[in-house]
């Protein structure tokens, strides 16, 4: 029995970028534009998060043989331009001719003698480093290409014998000039195709011209990046255009990301916006969209659901829409706002960088689309009373810790929402050494310095965000120093060790959505009533109370409405702790939670706790 070896993907040995490739039968070349193989980066590095892109890319070309054999039955599939220049490139040698991949480095010797000696091919900028002339525009190029010796002694007159040096020119003219300057350069190679290949009667000189641009751009000396170091290593100024016309938008997203530094949600959603739109248009030059192309990528991505299965989310963006045609209700106008935002933010960066000349992501509206959302509301005291008397606050000995967030995390991160309205990923990315104390007041330093390099990272929402918050005495008297105690013995420095980073730095998001269950279950399914009405709560009841604005302020970390409130907006800890213990907070039973806790040893909780996650064995017993 023959033995068949299961494809892998496919790791470039010069820079470790894996690929998915498959050789394409002889027979089926047409349907692929005449290539021998076919090569599609997974883009990325990583052998594991290659494995499901590779099976999607897999699938696909599987369905694309299938294809092109019905359309080889049915007698349909016909040479392309792509095919009949392939065909010259890849070409075996005859007698003492050039071979495939030397015929392509004729080609390029030929451009790059063409535009060495050609000024009015050249930006009239000063270019460095000065560029390599190649052979002598004169050259009988038809005797070159049957005599490789010939080839051979051009390479070594004129490129030091360093292959990699041709088409230095080539690149350099593309780089610096728009299309019409250097497309007709183009003319002379198609000739040669001409004269060598039957079929190239059925296409026209420009659509030979292009499918020998596009093999030019693949067989061309090294990659994008490296050519773009080359040919601007040494110059002290950019003294030309800034356009780049052959900018891909993988490449754009890394300068915006580096320009940008924007959040890691914020740069997941972006690259997720941009592989659906690459999926797609293609792996096309940022200069290359148009306004067209944008409304027809919105038009199919209306198309999408509101909600699909988990599995359909790693499809590829054109499978998820054929998948769900016919799933109800589609996404709404907001998140296709958002896709569709995410790539009007890459070209208006470009634009404004003077990559691209035109900005055709001005002007795409989303039909629905407007400012208005659910508007989060605080509790009524009744539906606070109620949520605080919920088996969560009243029974910690049935607390759970078999869940990702325990029952002890969601008791203390409800009690701190509720009784300083801070956000909830401030309170829970707070560490250990984030609880002080001044005298008899203890407080929260909430801000994005970490004690060494080891800690976990943290941020704000605003430059206002970062301040000193005190804890109200009733979590005191609940015990809420006795629990700091307890983490510093078992040898936490995180205030919630259960929580833990996700993709995108964020601690709290498993937290958030059991809390919202919990006050689902507990107050009322209202889809206006979440953890974060905690802190329009607060709000409200320092306004009740009375409580100086400013005050308010420093203790939510909202900023000040006016330029001229800013100044002596920062109160003392003790004035901050003396105002907070006016807000009216006697609607929750607090002696009811406390008797519930009387029997709570917190440094039993947190072994237990620190046990079981280590063994991933479940334990709910918590009290002493």
């Amino acid at each position: 029995m023959k033995k068949t070896t299961m494809a892998t993907p496919f790791a470039d040995p010069r820079t470790g970028q894996l690929y998915f490739r498959r050789a394409i039968p002889h027979a089926l070349r047409d349907a692929f534009d005449g290539k021998a193989q076919i090569k599609v980066s997974l883009r990325t590095k990583d052998p594991t998060d290659a494995k499901a892109a590779f099976a999607q890319e897999n699938a696909a070309f599987e369905e694309r043989l299938a294809h092109a054999r019905r359309m080889l039955a049915e007698g349909a599939l016909s040479p392309t331009p792509s095919r009949v220049v392939r065909t010259w490139c890849e070409r075996a040698v005859t007698g003492n001719g050039l071979a495939g991949s030397e015929r392509i480095a004729l080609t390029l010797m030929e451009l790059d003698a063409t535009t060495g000696g050609t000024a009015s091919c050249v930006a009239s900028h000063q270019i460095y480093p000065p560029p390599v002339l190649g052979p002598p525009a004169n050259t009988n190029w038809f005797a070159v290409l049957s005599d490789k010796q010939k080839f051979m002694n051009l390479v070594g007159e004129f490129y030091e014998g360093n292959l990699e040096k041709i088409g230095s020119n080539w690149i350099r003219v593309r780089w610096h000039n728009p299309d019409h300057v250097w497309r007709r350069l183009l003319d002379s190679p198609v000739q040669k195709v001409r004269a060598f290949e039957a079929g190239s009667a059925a296409f026209s000189d420009a659509e030979l011209g292009t499918a020998l641009l596009a093999i030019l751009d693949e067989k061309r000396p090294s990659e994008e990046d490296f050519n773009r170091a080359r040919l601007t290593s040494n110059r002290p100024r950019a003294t030309g255009s800034r356009l780049r016309p052959m900018m891909r938008l993988n490449q754009l997203y890394d300068e915006w990301k580096l320009a940008k530094e924007p959040r890691p949600q914020t740069a997941l959603e972006f690259k997720a916006a941009l592989d659906d739109f690459i999926d797609f248009a293609g792996d096309i030059a940022a200069a290359s969209i148009d306004a067209d192309l944008l409304f027809d990528y919105r038009d199919q991505a209306a198309k999408l659901p509101a909600k699909m299965p988990r599995v359909d989310r790693a499809l590829p963006f054109r499978a998820r829409v054929e998948k769900h045609l016919e799933s109800q209700p589609k996404c709404a106008a907001s998140t296709l706002k958002k896709r569709i935002g995410a790539l009007q933010a890459l070209l208006t960066f470009a634009f404004d960088q003077r990559w691209i000349a035109v900005n055709a992501g001005v002007g795409i509206k989303i039909i629905g689309y407007g400012k208005k959302r659910i508007e989060v509301r605080p509790f009524e005291d009744h539906e606070l009373a109620r949520l605080c008397a919920s088996p969560l606050f009243i029974h910690p000995e049935n607390w759970s810790r078999s869940s990702q967030v325990s029952d002890a995390t969601m008791f203390w991160i409800f009690l701190l929402g509720i009784t300083t309205g801070a956000r909830l990923e401030e309170i829970g990315q707070a560490a250990v050494a984030d609880v002080k104390r001044d005298g008899h007041i203890s407080y929260l330093d909430i801000g994005e310095y970490v004690l060494d390099d080891e800690a976990a990272s943290k941020s704000v929402k605003t430059d206002s965000s970062i301040r000193l918050v005190p804890i109200h005495a009733k979590l005191i008297e609940l015990g809420f120093r006795e629990y700091i105690d307890a983490l510093i013995a078992c040898g936490h420095t995180e205030l919630f060790p259960d929580l833990k980073e996700n993709s995108v730095g964020k601690r709290t998001k498993e937290a958030s959505r059991k809390m919202n269950r919990i006050i689902d279950r507990h107050v009322i399914d209202d889809r206006r009533l979440v953890f974060h009405s905690t802190r329009h709560t607060f709000k409200a009841k320092g306004n009740d109370a009375g409580v100086n604005e400013r005050t308010l302020d420093q203790i939510c970390g909202h900023a000040p409405v006016s330029v001229g409130a800013r100044y002596g907006s920062n109160p003392r800890i003790r004035t901050i702790y003396r105002e907070l213990l006016r807000i009216d907070f006697s609607c929750i039973d607090w002696d009811r939670i406390a008797v519930g806790l009387r029997r709570v040893k917190w440094d039993a909780v947190l072994q237990a706790e620190q046990y079981r996650r280590k063994e991933g064995t479940p334990d709910r017993r918590t009290s002493g």
